[in-house]
């Protein structure tokens, strides 16, 4: 098993020494790198997330108008309707609850697709993966794209771990011209991290931290891998694409297609003429294995610093795929740049603080209706100004004065800010996709729930790129983690998955020949499967334990009660007193049935003979 490492694992890789072949490779690298961080979609990307960042957060206004604001004295309040919206659409996402899941595409295929999508729940709840790509969505939706990465650690050889994490889109580089949603087009992705010198000679103990800030100082041109502010490096790590001659052939090992780079075909082939012990059996080979050479395109993995090369090869990851899975909201064609729900939502927003603000500031500040009357019409006008707010307050008038005195009308506030805030809300939610039905408002006292539910649907229609990009993320997602399943758990296991009890167990990798029953090898991979989603959630569960009891109604005796049972979501002490009583009652059932068995032999043992025909006495 190859003996690879990633940014994210903790194997400390051999010591490397310096060569031209490393000089080209940190050029190229560093090129490639530049073109990333100058490109347009990059940058703005960058600039327009990071604000979005701030408006889900409340923090909605430049240093200009705060400053504005405080120096006129009005209030520097924010209505923030972007906050609970977002929050909508990640509990929405996450209502919908849909598990990847293998179909089989023939029946033949059917045992090692049910042990398959076992194995697969049992690893997504393992590492936490559905909550790993429901935060990769939150992230999307807020600033455009975040990515999900599968990695195997090495720590232990003997025992490879796979493990997942959400990598922020903030800390990679994507290649600018690449325009697939799985990234099958991009010629290179960078990740980065930042570590302290100590830390980083924990994994690479040659380190040279001075020549990666001799490199940063003296090239200012280039990608910073320096922070002198919190003395950390950038450790980068590069996944790429390129041409090599691979050679496929027939492995007479195992007896199945394999490929090898075309210089270790040469070699396995002459080990092979010479003669290989395989668990205590000779293989040799009297002439030439049949092959096929030809270029292909395969990824390849580089982590380094600055000039320093730290370790590069073909990548140890069978799917062939780069190891991160991108999660984008929508595309902005003209940059090729991924934005989320918030982009668009800004304008509105600021208006509607805008407004609000306006609004605020004259209320406070409109005067109210003025006091007009003669001289000596109001006897104590120096009580009215203090006590003319209680609303218990009388104002005494002079004889004869009464007509002498009159109150102004208080200024009327426009209706237009009503209307204004009411088009900033709606512009709001038109835009985010999340209308008054999905908020879970009642528009009418009167309507049927047909179109209720219909206005619900149509109001997810909008949202449909968003959740069939997300779909489409979960499915790459499962393939990746079912590839390296495949790859790197190839030693016996017992896994447990759910069933009656919660002590259903299932094996793999115990019976790896084929030819015998209990074929579990999940490492052959030699099966014909689909990946898709399947809704699992209590609604759909209870709806198939209807339609088991209704199929058991029809056809009694063809269902199991314990099948039935296990989608009623049945308390476990429940499952277990129904388990018992049936055990008892089939044990009653059993004793009944053996003892009028026994009572029949017997009665046969004393029946009289009978008597002999034709008159015999």
């Amino acid at each position: 098993m190859p003996e690879k490492s990633t940014v994210d694992s903790t194997i400390i890789t051999k010591p490397r020494s310096a060569s031209k072949s490393d000089a080209t490779t940190i050029n190229k690298l560093i090129d490639w790198l530049r073109e990333a961080e100058t490109s347009d979609s990059e940058k703005n990307w960058r600039t327009v997330a990071k604000e979005d960042y701030n408006f889900y957060a409340g923090k909605q206004d430049t240093t200009e108008v705060t400053n504005a604001l405080t120096a006129q004295k009005r209030p520097i309040t924010v209505f923030n309707m972007i906050l609970p919206k977002v929050n909508m659409l990640v509990g929405l996402a996450a209502q919908m609850n849909r598990a990847p899941y293998v179909f089989p595409r023939g029946n033949e295929d059917q045992a090692f697709v049910e042990l398959a999508n076992g194995t697969l729940k049992f690893y997504r709840n393992r590492l936490k993966v559905k909550r790993k790509e429901q935060d990769c969505f939150s992230h999307t939706i807020k600033s455009g794209k975040s990515y999900l990465h599968y990695f195997v650690s090495m720590e232990n050889p003997f025992k490879p771990e796979i493990k997942c994490m959400r990598i922020d889109g903030r800390n990679t580089w994507k290649d600018p011209l690449s325009v697939e949603y799985d990234m099958s087009d991009a010629r290179y992705f960078f990740v980065d991290k930042w570590f302290s010198e100590e830390d980083i000679k924990a994994r690479w103990p040659k380190f040279d931290a001075d020549s990666i800030k001799l490199f940063s100082q003296s090239n200012t041109d280039l990608p910073k891998f320096y922070d002198s502010v919190t003395d950390k490096y950038r450790i980068t790590e590069c996944w790429y694409r390129k041409y090599i001659r691979v050679t496929y052939f027939l492995n007479p090992l195992t007896g199945k297609e394999d490929e090898l780079l075309e210089k270790d075909f040469k070699k396995f082939e002459q080990a092979l003429m010479e003669g290989i012990n395989v668990e205590g059996k000779d293989i040799k080979i009297d002439q030439p294995l049949k092959s096929f050479t030809s270029p292909v395109k395969k990824v390849f993995y580089t982590i380094f610093s600055a000039n320093y090369l730290i370790e590069e090869d073909i990548s140890p990851y069978k799917h062939g795929q780069i190891p991160y899975i991108q999660f984008g909201c929508f595309t902005d064609e003209d940059e090729n740049r991924w934005f989320g729900v918030i982009t668009m939502a800004k304008d509105p927003q600021r208006g509607l603080n805008t407004m609000r603000r306006q609004l605020q500031h004259l209320l406070q500040t409109a005067p109210k209706g003025i006091l007009m009357h003669e001289v000596g019409a109001i006897i104590d006008i120096d009580q009215y100004e203090q006590d003319s707010s209680n609303p218990t307050y009388h104002m005494e008038v002079a004889q004869g004065m009464l007509e002498k005195i009159k109150f102004t009308d208080q200024p009327q506030i426009s209706p237009v800010y009503g209307q204004l805030d009411a088009v900033y809300n709606q512009a709001i939610k038109d835009i985010m996709g999340i209308q008054d039905s999905l908020l879970g408002m009642q528009t009418s006292s009167r309507e049927p729930g047909i179109t209720v539910r219909m206005r619900q649907e149509s109001g997810l229609a909008v949202l449909f790129i968003m959740f069939d990009n997300y779909r489409e993320s979960r499915i790459n997602s499962s393939y990746q983690l079912m590839s390296l399943i495949q790859q790197y758990m190839t030693e016996e296991q017992v896994i447990r998955i759910e069933g009656p009890e919660g002590m259903q167990l299932l094996q793999m990798n115990t019976q790896m020949n084929p030819q015998l029953q209990g074929f579990n090898d999940l490492s052959a991979a030699e099966f014909d499967y689909v990946l898709d989603e399947a809704t699992d959630n209590a609604t759909i569960r209870m709806a198939i334990m209807q339609m088991l009891i209704d199929y058991g109604q029809q056809n009694p005796g063809t269902i199991p009660p314990d099948v039935i049972m296990e989608y009623g979501d049945l308390p476990i002490s429940v499952q277990v007193k129904i388990k018992q009583y049936q055990e008892m009652m089939m044990k009653r059932e059993d004793e009944r049935l053996a003892m009028e068995i026994a009572a029949k032999t017997e009665g046969i043992g004393k029946t009289k003979p009978t008597p002999k025909q034709g008159g015999e006495k």
